[in-house]
């Protein structure tokens, strides 16, 4: 440890001078660049050390290097000598920091992270020395696996770590699903071509090597969404053709397995979306991909077959796979979408679930998002989910919402939207059900109606959950003709008058209301009989106040009625809410009479929480001090 320690100490005199020589930075700053190293070398030379120690003469250095090559741009200066001094430093400290402490991953991953910008063709070696101590974990071995095929494009290599990395770790998914991968992609650049009638490709070969790691591990692992990904790692473009194959063994094995996961259903729909259809995998007999490929590219465009045309004028085929080199058969748009609902229909009628409904009826949502070619059919495709779902019963809230959207387009919109809610609100009672059922009678301007449902809605859903149905009808007879006038105030003072306490905020509302159509006596009426229904609402008393004082610019009035505002809030509010005495206090001692002022203070601090009294006096204080 002294010997390394010294090593620095030698190698950071040259720098020094090499700084001060270049003009790179004023002898000040050498001297304090100096003095924090010494402090950081002292550190790691002590018995007690750590980690933290390394770490941060590491991010020290890492500081002075980004510095240095700021000042080398800047002054169009060649610092590569120095910047490449302070590079080994830093690599040096990590591998004492990592001598002195092997098990710490995160100064591995740092180290490692380091070393791919500036001393890439070690870092394998790097990995080596991190698994002889943290090959407990599946990541580390995906990491090295990945930076070999990447980087230094030994196969051999490649195959050594995850053969050995899954002894170890026969069941880890991340493990045989990276390997799984790396070896699909070597696979798509072999050579298709036998070297013998009887003997297999190159490419064969390889591609078998990936089935024999799915084969293996679907012994041990179980869970289906491994299968999945195993089958979208077969999708890539490079190699989409070539493991048709084994796309069938994996979609077989999942409909083998998993028939009755949600997920499964809704990948294999999205698949005849994208062109990669259950029908060609079900054409493919025993022989070898190569020779079906070798047969297609054999075949004129003319008798590839099954590029049908659209019969609606949309003839376009989205040319997905290169012709004359897929297996998979070139379909129009509007013959994918057919299949694609296709096995959504098969996928909610095997699994009845509202998770299986979801994703049909999001799928054709999504759909419906571009309209630019087949709208009809996708429109048509759309309401058979619809349809299905509701018919099923297992359609959800925002679903019921997007369908009535849908269904208030057609001709007869409000006719069916009634239909379907009536049959909705029948099997479940929601607040959405009934404030869409009532939205329909809002764009119908049917009052009768809007009222029936209204008041259905009223009787079957808690009180605390219907104020939105309240506040549409408040909102619905104010945009009514004049002659609706008295039923919006009855509504409106309906609302104010309920007893759940979501409700307050109608009163405030309803006194504004009231104060700008009527007189100022029909006003205070309007107050002092809401004040006396619980549960009590701060905002109608304060609105009141607001109310009182523009009144009072207006009239020549006793201040006894504005006052009253403020005692009520305190009556009310004046245990658990200091601001209300704040308020009240301030009154007084604007508008009223300065002298209620000290009673009022005692009030407060005889009613409210003891928590509450330091801060109370503390603004009180402060109202004096302006006073």
């Amino acid at each position: 440890m002294a010997e390394f320690v010294e090593e620095i100490r030698e190698r950071l005199l040259p720098e020094y001078e090499q700084m001060k020589t270049l003009g790179i930075c004023p002898d000040d700053q050498i001297r304090e660049t100096k003095r924090k190293r010494e402090n950081l070398l002292n550190k790691i030379f002590q018995s007690q050390r750590s980690v933290a120690d390394y770490a941060d003469f590491i991010r020290h250095e890492k500081l002075i290097h980004k510095w240095i090559t700021e000042k080398e741009k800047s002054q169009g200066q060649n610092l590569s000598e120095l910047k490449h001094s302070i590079v080994t430093r830093i690599i040096k400290l990590y591998r004492e920091g990592l001598r002195f402490c092997p098990h710490e991953e995160r100064l591995w991953d740092n180290f490692i992270m380091f070393s791919k910008k500036s001393i890439p063709h070690e870092v394998t070696g790097i990995y080596e020395k991190m698994l002889a101590y943290h090959g407990d974990k599946p990541t580390v071995w995906c990491n090295a696996g990945i930076w070999v095929h990447e980087n230094v494009g030994n196969i051999q290599k490649v195959k050594e770590i995850f053969f050995r990395a899954l002894q170890r770790h026969p069941d880890s998914e991340a493990l045989n699903i990276t390997f799984f991968i790396i070896l699909l992609k070597e696979a798509s650049k072999m050579s298709c071509t036998p070297t013998s009638k009887t003997a297999p490709s190159e490419q064969e070969l390889g591609l078998e090597r990936a089935a024999l790691v799915y084969r293996n591990s679907k012994t041990k692992i179980s869970n289906f969404f491994y299968f999945m990904k195993l089958l979208k790692g077969c999708e890539g473009e490079q190699y989409v053709n070539i493991t048709a194959a084994l796309q069938k063994e994996i979609i077989d094995d999942l409909m083998t397995n998993f028939s009755r996961e949600e997920a499964v259903w809704d990948a294999l729909a999205q698949r005849e979306l994208q062109g990669l259809s259950m029908i060609d995998l079900k054409s493919l007999s025993s022989k070898s991909i190569t020779a079906i490929l070798e047969s297609m590219q054999q075949k004129s465009l003319t008798e590839s077959g099954d590029a049908e045309k659209d019969p609606s004028g949309d003839d376009r085929e989205d040319k997905l796979f290169p012709k004359g080199k897929s297996i998979w058969q070139v379909r129009t748009l509007k013959r994918r979408i057919e299949l694609c609902v296709h096995v959504y229909q098969v996928g909610v009628r095997t699994v009845l679930t509202d998770v299986m409904f979801s994703n049909f009826i999001n799928a054709m949502l999504k759909l419906n998002q571009d309209l630019t070619n087949q709208p009809m059919l996708k429109r048509k495709c759309l309401a058979i989910a619809f349809k299905e779902g509701h018919t099923f019963r297992l359609m959800n809230e925002d679903h019921y919402y997007a369908c009535i959207k849908m269904l208030l387009k057609g001709s007869k919109g409000v006719d069916n939207a009634t239909k379907m809610l009536t049959e909705a609100t029948h099997l479940k009672k929601t607040l959405l059900y009934y404030e869409m059922w009532m939205v329909v009678y809002m764009t119908e301007n049917n009052d009768k109606k809007f009222l029936e449902i209204f008041r259905k809605a009223k009787d079957q859903l808690e009180p605390a959950t219907s104020v939105s149905l309240w506040r549409m009808a408040v909102t619905f007879f104010k945009t009514r003709p004049s002659e609706s006038n008295d039923k919006f105030l009855k509504f409106f003072k309906d609302a104010a008058m309920q007893l759940s306490l979501e409700f307050a905020p109608f009163r405030a509302d309803y006194l504004e209301y009231i104060s700008a159509t009527s007189t100022l006596d029909r006003t205070r009426r309007e107050y002092d009989e809401l004040s006396k229904m619980p549960p009590p609402c701060l905002e109608l008393h304060r609105k009141m106040a607001d109310i009182e004082s523009k009144a009072l610019s207006v009239f020549r009035v006793d201040k006894t009625r504005w006052r009253k505002c403020y005692e009520n809030a305190t009556h009310y509010f004046g245990k658990t809410n200091s601001q209300v005495w704040i308020d009240y206090i301030k009154f007084e001692r604007d508008q009223g009479d300065p002298k209620n002022m000290a009673h009022l203070y005692e009030r407060a601090k005889s009613t409210l929480d003891k928590q509450l009294v330091d801060n109370f006096m503390t603004e009180f204080t402060l109202l004096k001090a302006i006073i």
